[in-house]
C-alpha cells in the first residue's frame, strides 16, 4: 500500500514538473519572439535612415536641327537628323559616303532647348571604326567650341564633358570614318545636365 501511494505522489510530481515545464516555455517563446521582432524593426529602421540616393543627372531633351559641314557644301544628310534622337536604335543618321574623308570634321547638330550645364553625352551607332568629339554652342551654325576628347564609337560610347560645359546646341563632331573611307551612322544621341 505504501508503494502505491508513493507512486501515485511520484506521479503527481511528474505531471507538476510537466506542467511547469509547458508553461515556462510557452511565456519564454512569446518573449523571445518579441525581443527578436523589436530587433529586426530597430535594425531595419537604421538601415532606412543610414542609406541615402545618388544623386541623378537629368536627362535632357535634345531635337533635331540638321548637320554642320563647314568644309564642304554646308550639308550633310540633314533630312536624317531626327532619327538620332527618335529613341529607336534601328534608324540613324548617317555621313554621306566617302571615297576619302580629306574634312577635319563633319557634325550633327541637336537642339538642348537651351543653353544650360551639360555633363555627358551618349551616342549609339551600328557602325564601328568612326571617332567623334562632343563640340557646344549658343547658335545651330556655330561657332562650336570643343568640350570632350576624340573617342572611337562603338556600339554607345559615353562622352564626359569638361567641367563647366554649358551650351544649347549640341555638335557631335565626326572626326574621321571608319578606315578612313565609307559612311559613319549615329542611330542614339542622348544627354544629360549636371547632377541635382
Amino acid at each position: 500500500m505504501s508503494r502505491l501511494v508513493a507512486a501515485a505522489a511520484l506521479a503527481a510530481f511528474f505531471v507538476a514538473m510537466l506542467v511547469i515545464v509547458i508553461t515556462s516555455a510557452g511565456g519564454d517563446g512569446g518573449g523571445s519572439s518579441t525581443t527578436a521582432r523589436t530587433t529586426t524593426r530597430r535594425a531595419t529602421t537604421t538601415r532606412a535612415t543610414t542609406t541615402t540616393a545618388a544623386p541623378k543627372s537629368p536627362r535632357v531633351k535634345l531635337s533635331a536641327v540638321g548637320a554642320y559641314d563647314p568644309e564642304g557644301d554646308g550639308r550633310e544628310n540633314d533630312d536624317l537628323a531626327p532619327l538620332a534622337v527618335d529613341g529607336d536604335p534601328t534608324t540613324f543618321w548617317k555621313t554621306e559616303r566617302y571615297h576619302s574623308f580629306g574634312k577635319t570634321g563633319v557634325g550633327l547638330v541637336l537642339d538642348a532647348g537651351k543653353a544650360r550645364p551639360l555633363a555627358r553625352v551618349l551616342v549609339a551607332t551600328d557602325t564601328a571604326g568612326a571617332t567623334a568629339e562632343i563640340e557646344l554652342g549658343t547658335s545651330p551654325n556655330g561657332p562650336f567650341h570643343l568640350v570632350t576628347a576624340v573617342k572611337p564609337l562603338q556600339g554607345t560610347t559615353g562622352f564626359k564633358l569638361a567641367a563647366g560645359a554649358r551650351g544649347r546646341y549640341v555638335v557631335v563632331w565626326i572626326t574621321s570614318l571608319p578606315g578612313g573611307a565609307g559612311e559613319a551612322h549615329v542611330t542614339e544621341v542622348r544627354a544629360f545636365g549636371r547632377a541635382r
